[in-house]
């Protein structure tokens, strides 16, 4: 049968009403106008929602998308899910800035709760720390907030009818029956929306304002948990709806109500490219406010033609449609100091000037910066007024390499399609990022501390901080030394200098290193080799095009040549285990037999009892000869037997009491839980499984594996060479390419290139 008769075929009518369906789900609410009555009857159900300033609008909308809470280097940090992206299925997401983004949105709470002078906020830090990502994602973030009945944003617009000029009845407003349309209730001739997409409650004075809302807030039961912001207070309209609100009131003669008749509410979603309470400022050529009076916009000239004696003015700049929402500047400080001295009068007193007028504001300001920018800054006199009113955020490098890792797979997303990219990769060229970062610490000075811990903070090389900041133990450290590493030192070795990770290779150039990587196809496969190959040369261009690369070396901190040599070393070493944990199939139940058979005559040597032999019946004494296999594999001195047998007891103990983190939850709601024996005894695990590898390995013919893999350079080649040799002779490098690509997920051009190195350069096989 052909193949399109067994696909489901889409009809032109499946199309549309798919589309109908999305438009009418997505715009029904969003869509919303109603007379100024009908909004005030929302304003009664919930006055905390309609009346919230753009700080409180972000801040809600951050909550919006939730938080999870995690432990990172002994601290409890949390996560906003909005910089997951949940808008394009992570592809923009933020990775390890949690500590950055919640002390931004502790400042934007502050704003919110009106607890103290608004602030312009500026993201500062190196190039390429996702400052602009952050700010795009709450520019997302309004977008989707604002199309939900729980963000639902509202405005008004000015409308009039055909017979404005004829006198009409009386009536109490609101809608009321009257002679004739004047106000545009059938068919309104002529609508003039507010440019600043003016709050609808700036329409009622401000006594009678400040007297409702008090009134409202009381009544619902929030007066004590929420603001009323000050701006719904004193704000006031803006100069073309004062001409048309004051014309209005006196045409008809203090009738507030008759008035009102013109006004229709609207809903508004915000829209950075509709220009809808989002604005992006970039760095030059542009112009942020300006006026001119009317002379071209036929609704306007409508409008003010109907309005004898009214002058209107139109307003122009980012303020116009970021107004009630986000101002974000881009690199604020490319901008002359003097060219930004009205964000005074912007954050201090809510108001921004128009040229010809002025008008109250609602907005909140958020600028980035990179360092050299915000350094000038700081020398220019005319900037003091300005810096007092700021509010710097720090913005780092990554300090964790997993999460640096994450932003190298995603920029390669497209690249696997056309590229085989071999494990550890990444992980190299993020361990040897983060390790351009971090600096020496200073806490083996520090009085607090004991002997011990000093000591084994002052043995932390660059490899093994940045090792320790992902949440692994570096192998180079005792188990006695890891228990020096207590959550508290964790915690303060990763808040002890504020400008760490400030410096160091930037994200980008790693990101260009992968790039140059792929435009080259003679490789196979993309492995670490490649990668240290690539910066091995960005650091031999020194500093004159590298500024990172102009720091002193400490004690190996920031001595970036050496570098690459540490991370061969930590990739050999990696290489080794896996290639041993694959070389034979190991089942693992029959290395846990062993142990928990030399637990249970541990156990009872320790308890000086005897054993019942399942074969003759009879009581033993615990075998010493098994016991002493095992601890030889553990290189346990003959004076160290007794204490070491007591503390492989005491390691299943601890566990079973919740002694250690140990143990699994229980599943299906059993009440009791599991202990993960293979974590509790993953050193014994390890030392079995080696010298399994090492029997095996030593009858290995590695020059066989070596030949066979040279003369097949794909898999379907080595497939017809171990048809064509025989299962003995290719039989053990079936089994390794096999379980490196099922426990590592190597490929196979990937798995090739790994054992030819390893037999060359660790076995010295020829």
């Amino acid at each position: 049968m052909d193949d399109k008769h067994d696909k489901p075929q889409l009809t032109e009518k499946d199309i549309t009403d798919y589309v109908m369906r999305e438009n009418l789900e997505r715009y029904q609410g969003a869509s919303w106008e109603g007379s100024f009555k009908e909004y005030l009857a929302l304003v009664t159900k919930d006055p905390y929602r309609h009346t919230r300033t753009s700080y409180q609008l972000v801040y809600d909308m951050i909550k919006h998308f939730g938080t999870e809470d995690f432990e990172d280097n002994g601290e409890q940090v949390r996560r906003y899910s909005l910089f997951d992206d949940p808008f394009s299925n992570g592809k923009n997401a933020i990775y390890g800035l949690e500590r950055t983004i919640t002390r931004l949105v502790k400042y934007i709470r502050a704003g919110a709760r009106e607890e103290g002078k608004e602030r312009i906020f500026i993201l500062h830090g190196p190039v390429g720390t996702a400052k602009t990502s952050i700010l795009d994602l709450m520019a997302r973030g309004l977008e989707a907030y604002t199309s939900t009945e729980e963000g639902a944003c509202y405005t008004f617009a000015w409308r009039f009818g055909k017979d404005f000029h004829s006198e009409g009845s009386g009536g109490l407003g609101f809608g009321s029956d009257r002679t004739g349309d004047y106000a545009g209730f059938k068919n309104p001739v002529a609508v003039l929306p507010s440019q600043m997409h003016e709050h609808p409650l700036f329409l009622i004075p401000k006594p009678a304002r400040r007297e409702l809302l008090n009134k409202l807030f009381d009544r619902s039961g929030v007066h004590h948990k929420k603001v009323i912001p000050h701006k719904l207070l004193e704000g006031e309209l803006d100069f073309n709806s004062k001409q048309i609100y004051d014309f209005l009131l006196r045409r008809y003669k203090g009738d507030w109500l008759k008035v009102m008749d013109h006004v229709l509410v609207q809903r508004m979603v915000y829209s950075e490219s509709g220009g809808i309470g989002i604005a992006k400022i970039p760095p030059e050529g542009n112009v942020e406010t300006a006026s001119s009076p009317v002379t071209i916009d036929e609704n306007f000239k409508f409008i003010a033609n109907l309005l004898n004696s009214v002058s209107l003015v139109r307003y122009h700049g980012k303020y116009v449609r970021g107004n009630r929402g986000l101002v974000h500047y881009s690199d604020i400080f490319k901008k002359p100091v003097g060219y930004l001295q009205h964000l005074l009068s912007a954050v201090e007193e809510h108001k921004m000037d128009f040229s010809e007028v002025s008008c109250d504001i609602d907005v909140m300001i958020i600028g980035t910066t990179n360092l050299a920018e915000y350094s000038a800054l700081r020398a220019d006199p005319l900037s003091k007024a300005l810096r007092s009113r700021m509010r710097k955020i720090d913005v780092p490098y990554l300090l964790n390499y997993q999460d640096e890792e994450k932003i190298y797979n995603r920029g390669l997303r497209q690249a696997k399609r056309y590229h085989k990219i071999a494990p550890h990769t990444t992980e190299m060229a993020a361990l040897w990022a983060v390790m351009s970062r971090v600096q020496k610490s200073d806490l083996p000075n520090v009085n607090d501390l004991t002997e011990e811990t000093r000591q084994v903070i002052s043995k932390l090389t660059p490899l093994a901080k940045s090792m320790l900041y992902s949440g692994e133990f570096p192998p180079t450290l005792s188990s006695r030394e890891r228990q020096a590493l207590t959550r508290e030192i964790r915690r303060r070795l990763r808040n002890e200098y504020v400008d760490e990770g400030m410096d160091g290779i930037p994200t980008r150039i790693l990101q260009n290193v992968f790039a140059d990587i792929c435009e080259d196809d003679s490789e196979d496969c993309i492995t670490p080799f490649a990668v240290f190959k690539q910066l091995d040369r960005v650091v031999e261009q020194g500093p004159v095009n590298y500024d990172f690369l102009a720091r002193q070396r400490d004690d190996g901190y920031h001595d970036f040549r050496a570098f690459t040599a540490i991370l061969r070393q930590r990739y050999d070493d990696v290489l080794s285990t896996e290639i041993e944990n694959s070389i034979i199939n190991v089942d693992n139940t029959e290395i846990e037999s062993r142990i928990r058979e030399y637990l249970k005559h541990v156990n009872a040597y320790n308890r000086k009892e005897k054993l019942r032999n399942e074969m003759t019946g009879r009581d033993t004494e615990a075998d010493e000869r098994l016991m002493k296999r095992i601890e030889e594999l553990m290189q346990v001195e003959d004076s160290e037997r007794d204490f070491y047998r007591f503390k492989m007891v005491s390691r299943m103990t601890n566990a079973m009491t919740g002694g250690t983190g140990h143990v699994k939850p229980p599943a299906g709601g059993t009440s009791s839980a599991i202990v993960d024996f293979h974590e509790i005894y993953s050193d014994v695990f390890k030392a079995l499984h080696r010298n399994l590898y090492r029997e095996k390995r030593d009858k290995i013919n590695w020059t066989n594996v070596k030949r066979g893999l040279e003369r097949a350079p794909g898999r379907d080649e080595f497939k017809e060479l171990a048809a064509k040799d025989g299962a003995a002779m290719h039989g053990p490098t079936e089994v390794l390419l096999a379980n490196m690509d099922k426990t590592y997920g190597y490929c196979y051009e990937c798995a090739r290139t790994i054992i030819l190195y390893f037999i060359d350069r660790r076995l010295g096989a020829k």
